[in-house]
């Protein structure tokens, strides 16, 4: 451990410096090219024979623009929405030939961003519990990433969350570490309930939307909105979109009973790849390993039918024939979502009550994966069916365009200075909470070390005293 008072305090000024010093540092010499073009001025007088606008005014003016925004956006969202990734931004949507449909938009993950959640609550409880620095960082540069977006008022967007994404992702790689290697009870029973909540929360999100539209009040910025009368205009179902639904669904049913023997294959006992090359030696002979492991075996299996799937849903939209088998208009969603959310229940009550850890934590990671590679599509213009294409603004009630968040549209009355006293209070009160917490953890842990010593000490000692009273004891003995 890096003691602070070390070589006067330079620790401290290394970490002052890193903390200070050098995003600053960073921050202009990123705008170097900047000076050099357009007669601008890094700083008043340089570049030589520049007079145009200097760093500190582009700077000013930046922060002026965005303190007076009161413009609103269909694609706007607050910051507590980012948590669950509420309203994504699309960047491109297009309609092309033969009925398709391309879009890149910035949604989430939902398996990482909702199982992030109650990971960072971990990770900052055992950042205190276990005096952790590198758990506190993680929570602590999460909050100072993400808090700060709570006092803006105009009109921000989901890409702001994502400086805050690396320390989600760090506390849940951390969560699923605890859990494949052992964790407590409470853990493992935190975990499943989170997964079980998280599979629920798309149909209980459109079975609830009419309320959360109340809530957010998106009367106030789209009048009428259809997202709060929640009806699907038209249901096409056609011979494209129904292949491929049964693809898909013969794959994930694979894919779960796979998950569901990977335990099992792990001990050689089951039909994918357990032992059933014949072998009947006497009892208690050494069977002879087999050429495969049944969990490599397995792992080759589900890595099989991803393959398959991709395949087979790439030669249905390119050699299928596509007409309309079914077409439903005005459908109520909440009977819908309630259907699916039977199915999604039924699903929970599986994840909830798992029995193996490291099961859990494997299809925690092919959940991921699995999120991606169906999300990919909608996210890369990749050209999908309109009918598919449509099914992805569906995954959560925000997602539609008419479901819209308010922003404040009152002008700001008094201008804020960028370097006025309310800035620098507000600067060195941050500054002032993060050396106490710093301080704090620096204590914690001394504290920590301090005890295990007395305890190792105190052992050594006991064992010292133990082995003197055996030998005297031996002695007395052989006497």
């Amino acid at each position: 451990m890096i003691r602070q008072a070390a070589c006067f305090g330079l620790p401290v000024v290394w970490m002052i410096a890193c903390l200070f010093i050098l995003p600053i540092g960073i921050y202009i010499a990123s705008y170097l090219p900047w000076a050099f073009v357009e007669n601008h001025q890094l700083f008043p007088g340089w570049p030589d024979h520049h007079t145009g606008q200097s760093l500190v005014d582009l700077t000013a003016a930046m922060y002026t623009y965005h303190n007076n925004l009161t413009a609103p956006h269909a694609a706007s969202s607050p910051w507590w929405a980012w948590l669950f990734d509420l309203k994504p931004v699309w960047f491109y949507q297009e309609g092309l030939a033969g009925n398709t449909t391309a879009a890149i938009y910035d949604a989430g993950n939902l398996v990482v961003w909702w199982l992030g959640l109650p990971a960072l609550g971990f990770a900052a409880w055992q950042a205190f519990a276990r005096r952790s620095l590198p758990l506190a960082l993680i929570t602590i540069g999460f909050a100072c990433q993400w808090v700060s977006w709570a006092r803006i008022d105009r009109a921000a967007f989901q890409y702001h969350y994502y400086t805050s994404l690396p320390f989600l992702i760090l506390a849940l790689g951390y969560f699923l570490s605890e859990l494949w290697h052992g964790a407590s009870r409470r853990t493992w029973l935190l975990a499943r309930l989170a997964a079980g909540v998280a599979i629920l929360g798309p149909p209980l999100f459109w079975v609830f939307d009419r309320p959360l539209c109340a809530f957010v009040d998106v009367e106030r910025v789209a009048k009428g909105s259809v997202a709060c009368t929640p009806t699907i205009p038209q249901f096409v179902l056609t011979t494209q979109t129904l292949a491929t639904a049964v693809v898909l669904g013969i794959s994930l049913l694979f894919v779960l009973r796979l998950l569901g023997r990977l335990s099992l294959a792990r001990a050689g006992e089951d039909g994918f790849g357990g032992r059933d090359d014949g072998f009947t030696g006497p009892p208690g002979a050494a069977a002879p390993p087999l050429p495969v492991s049944p969990t490599t075996w397995t792992m080759l299996l589900l890595l099989g039918t991803a393959v398959g799937a991709i395949v087979l849903l790439s030669l249905i939209q390119t050699q299928f024939p596509d007409t309309n088998l079914l077409v439903w208009p005005n459908i109520p969603v909440e009977p819908v979502a309630l259907i699916v959310g039977i199915v999604a229940l039924l699903i929970a009550v599986f994840v909830a009550t798992a029995r193996d850890a490291r099961r859990f934590v494997i299809g925690a990671v092919v959940a991921v994966v699995a999120w991606f590679v169906i999300e990919y599509p909608n996210i890369s213009a990749l050209p999908l069916p309109t009918s598919i294409a449509n099914v992805y603004q569906g995954v959560l009630p925000t997602y539609l365009y008419w479901f819209q968040f308010p922003v404040n549209n009152v002008a700001a009355t008094v201008p804020t200075q960028l370097f006025g006293p309310v800035p620098i209070l507000l600067a060195a009160s941050v500054t002032f909470l993060a050396i106490i917490v710093a301080y704090s953890a620096w204590v914690w842990r001394l504290a920590i070390a301090e005890r295990l010593v007395d305890e190792r000490d105190g052992l050594e000692m006991g064992a010292a005293a133990g082995g003197g009273g055996g030998a005297a004891g031996g002695g007395g003995a052989g006497e």
